[in-house]
């Protein structure tokens, strides 16, 4: 079947369902995937794309039409020195995006850029790397707190290998969730196209998932996303207390500037303590 040379577009108002107009497009115009966040310009007004059928460009130049979603994005002249950090604490680095991937039609852990490394296991040998971190995200509560947010944040790079000296491998995760366990396809960002390079994920009954990074088998980060919690977190909590235990381990609560210990009657009463 021939491509088409342009695309019938229409342009839906997101939050009413509204048409608010429909335009051939010339298809190199449009962008090969809508998978990361897109916006446009119409008129003297813009618009972020919230929805796209189909995503991709090797659907829409066979069918010759395209619908797309649109809010339009208001701008608002705001003071920076009244601009607040809504996190007392962020990762310094983030992951890169595997090239070629996508996410689309995959089942992943969708994070926000800010969730990266909030909660995860740490090795115990870096005890006095936690101490020092805790120190510094409890100058930002205390000397940069503000009614809303924060006016300071602390960026976290003291510790780049949170599992360094462990021998912790995909295998061995794989063996303590079991058979039942809910794998997903990877990692991925909110907003942007493709997989976390050597990303992983998996679902805990009770919710949460844990996720990280791999190579050649080896983990070396490990983190856990929390989205609500449910009745099934007594199992979890001795899952990922044992897994915490047999590896020399603790949870680490960035935000809160928390250390868990593997403990399945402390973590089970930190879980719980998230929704």
């Amino acid at each position: 079947m021939p491509e088409h040379s342009s695309i019938r577009v229409r342009f839906i108002e997101a939050e009413t369902g509204q048409l608010m107009g429909e335009s051939e497009v010339p298809a190199e115009q449009l962008p090969q995937s809508f998978e990361a966040a897109t916006s446009m310009d119409i008129g003297e007004s813009s618009f972020e794309v919230v929805s796209a059928d189909p995503m991709t460009a090797q659907e829409f130049l066979q069918t010759g039409t395209l619908r797309l979603e649109l809010r339009e994005v208001k701008h608002e002249m705001v003071d920076p020195r009244e601009l607040l950090y809504s996190l007392p604490t962020i990762s310094n680095e983030l992951p890169p995006i595997a090239e070629g991937s996508t996410k689309l039609g995959k089942f992943v852990l969708e994070l926000r850029e800010d969730d990266w490394r909030q909660v995860e296991l740490v090795t115990l040998s870096l005890q006095p790397t936690i101490a020092t971190v805790f120190a510094a995200i409890e100058r930002i509560y205390t000397e940069h707190r503000k009614s809303s947010g924060f006016d300071e944040l602390h960026i976290r790079k003291e510790m780049p290998a949170p599992l360094e000296g462990t021998s912790l491998t995909l295998a061995d995760l794989r063996g303590a969730m079991g058979e039942t366990a809910k794998w997903l396809d990877g990692v991925s960002f909110r907003g942007v196209a493709g997989l976390v390079e050597g990303s992983f994920a998996v679902g805990l009954p009770s919710g949460p998932a844990l996720y990280g990074l791999q190579r050649e088998g080896r983990i070396s980060v490990l983190g856990l996303h929390l989205t609500g919690v449910n009745t099934a977190v007594e199992g979890d909590a001795r899952l990922l207390a044992a897994l915490a235990s047999k590896h020399q381990l603790c949870l680490v609560d960035w935000c809160r500037v928390e250390q868990v210990p593997a403990s399945a009657e402390r973590i089970q009463a930190w879980l719980s303590g998230q929704d």
